[in-house]
């Protein structure tokens, strides 16, 4: 038998074993340590469960006992990337005994296998049971839709409470990891689409239309894989977030009005905004006041959170700055960075989520009514 590859065959397996080199290399990481365990499991059974779907049918033909290696762990790669989800965005949790049940169903991986192990060849009885082990692999897709859509829950609030903690969310956001779960799922959910019309009344599955689009599934999971051993090995580390924030509804008490002059007043005496990593915590210790105490005030006195407060005085900053003549021959982007900017498309983001318009059309339009545009005076 001659072995023929196709590009996509070959493309997929250099994303195999790129995903294997970058297991080892994730493992190694100082950052994100106990995250990063789950994310190159996650990488580990993608790569074993994809395998046999790079090879021909033929290949399968003539070697029926690879059909009882373990390639198939596509019951572990939902749960395993949502742990990896979990601790990236709550570094407080600890995996126990007791989560141990998630990866339980991997034995519905292997009933498919012991079938061939007991009945190799052609010889093929019981076969409504042989059926059945298929159909449980094939749930294995289900599975990794639901892990998916909590993990995506478990980001979009991570994102949330990320504000009322951090003034740059740069790198931090997890864009990239909420991209992915949307296109796997997207993906998958083809696939079980798929996998329902190539199934006849009598449940046959007619495996011709595989061969049809074969190439692109190869493709697509080649991409993915490329995609979260690369970006998974560029996270950088995570920060642990205060999450017992409360919010106080809106009063004019007077505590709460000094703790709100204090912050004012650090933050514009000192210029704690042009610090890029400025976090709560990190005002808190300035203001000596707590975390949750400075958290509820921003909240119920200027109905923002942490980050557009502070992006606030850098707004305001950055401002002041252009609309002074000696800066004429200064770039913008040297100007955001000195005011605690720490990147260029974040700083022409919030800029104009606060004036409107971008920092080239603001300082080309430099005259008195620019005062309009400036973010309201927090006093």
């Amino acid at each position: 038998m001659t072995l023929q590859l196709t590009l996509i065959q070959l493309f997929t397996i250099c994303a195999v074993l790129n995903g294997f080199v970058f297991s080892v290399l994730i493992l190694d990481k100082k950052e994100n340590r106990f995250a990063n365990r789950f994310l190159a499991l996650t990488i580990i059974c993608m790569c074993l469960t994809f395998t046999p779907y790079m090879l021909d049918p033929q290949i399968w033909h003539s070697y029926r006992w690879l059909a009882w290696l373990p390639f198939s762990l596509s019951y572990w790669i939902g749960p395993s990337f949502y742990f990896y989800t979990l601790t990236l965005t709550n570094s407080d949790w600890r995996f126990r005994k007791v989560h141990l049940w998630h990866f339980t169903p991997i034995i519905l991986n292997y009933l498919h296998s012991v079938y061939h192990l007991v009945f190799p060849g052609n010889h093929t009885p019981w076969y409504w049971f042989h059926f059945i082990s298929e159909i449980f692999e094939s749930v294995a897709i289900l599975s990794i839709l639901i892990y998916m859509f909590y993990s995506f829950r478990l980001i979009r609030n991570y994102q949330k409470i990320l504000l009322d903690n951090v003034s740059n969310t740069e790198r931090l956001q997890l864009n990239w990891l909420k991209q992915i779960i949307l296109v796997i799922m997207t993906s998958f959910v083809f696939i079980l689409i798929f996998l329902a019309i190539s199934s006849g009344a009598s449940g046959m599955v007619f495996f011709h239309q595989w061969n049809e689009y074969r190439s692109v599934v190869l493709l697509l999971y080649a991409l993915v894989l490329y995609w979260l051993s690369i970006f998974g090995f560029q996270q950088t580390q995570t920060l642990k977030l205060h999450r017992d924030l409360s919010t106080s509804p809106t009063s004019i008490d007077p505590r709460s009005q000094n703790v709100l002059a204090k912050l004012i007043t650090a933050m514009e005496e000192q210029k704690l905004y042009r610090n890029p990593t400025l976090t709560l915590s990190d005002l808190s210790e300035v203001v000596q006041e707590s975390n949750r105490t400075i958290s509820s005030v921003i909240n119920s006195q200027t109905q923002k959170n942490f980050f557009h407060f502070v992006n606030e005085f850098r707004v305001r900053d950055i401002q002041e700055k252009l609309d002074d003549p000696r800066n004429n021959n200064l770039k913008i982007i040297s100007l955001a960075y000195d005011s605690g900017f720490n990147s260029k498309a974040t700083f022409n983001r919030i800029f104009k989520s606060y004036t409107g318009m971008t920092p080239v059309a603001y300082k080309g339009k430099i005259n008195p009514s620019n005062q309009q545009l400036r973010p309201k005076n927090l006093n």
